[in-house]
């Protein structure tokens, strides 16, 4: 269970990220909100992977990491049909690429990557750097931003990583506005008791 809700989470946050950077990068209305559907349908193909693998705390075999990588594969056959926008498929089967052609299973490189799948990739590993993994604890959040950065051009769209480092700042700009509005009550000093 506890599980399930970690997944569910994992979802609903990467789904919120990707069309936070969508709208940021300066994509349309129709594209902001396909992303925030379809994202969420990006690890679909992990129903097809043994839980053995999904939920193993230490470190993968070589064998394990390939069954693993199948996940995008199984996504995407199970999102192909006419009836499902492209996007779909294309973010649970492009979301493991990297920019420099080092990703899998397709090795795409630069713009051959769709650009839902190289959104969703810096969403994805964001939240998945951020969260308590079986086998590890949640990173800092200042390590994480240092993560993305030093891997923008290299994992990730320089272009995508300007426009999430955007949302970070707007977002902490927000939380800083708040919490100067949120003051705490004025302490109050006891009543004497009535004689």
């Amino acid at each position: 269970l506890l599980n399930d809700d970690d997944t569910g989470n994992h979802i609903k946050r990467v789904s919120e990220y990707s069309a936070l950077i969508a709208d940021r990068a300066g994509m349309d209305h129709d594209f902001v909100h396909k992303i925030r559907l379809y994202s969420s349908l990006h690890d679909v193909g992990k129903v097809g992977i043994a839980d053995a693998i999904l939920k193993k705390p230490g470190q993968y075999t070589k064998e394990e990491y390939i069954a693993m990588q199948s996940h995008v594969i199984i996504g995407a056959r199970m999102l192909d049909n006419e009836e499902i926008d492209i996007m779909a498929k294309n973010i649970a089967l492009y979301h493991h690429e990297k920019w420099d052609g080092g990703g899998y299973v397709n090795k795409l490189n630069k713009e051959k990557i769709p650009l839902e799948a190289r959104i969703v990739t810096i969403a994805d590993v964001y939240d998945a750097l951020s969260s308590e993994r079986p086998y590890r604890g949640a990173m800092d959040p200042d390590q994480v931003l240092q993560i993305i950065e030093e891997n923008s051009g290299s994992h990730f769209d320089p272009v995508v990583v300007d426009a999430f480092f955007e949302v970070i700042e707007q977002d902490r700009k927000a939380q800083k506005a708040l919490a100067l509005k949120v003051r705490p009550f004025p302490k109050q000093t006891p009543r004497k008791a009535e004689p």
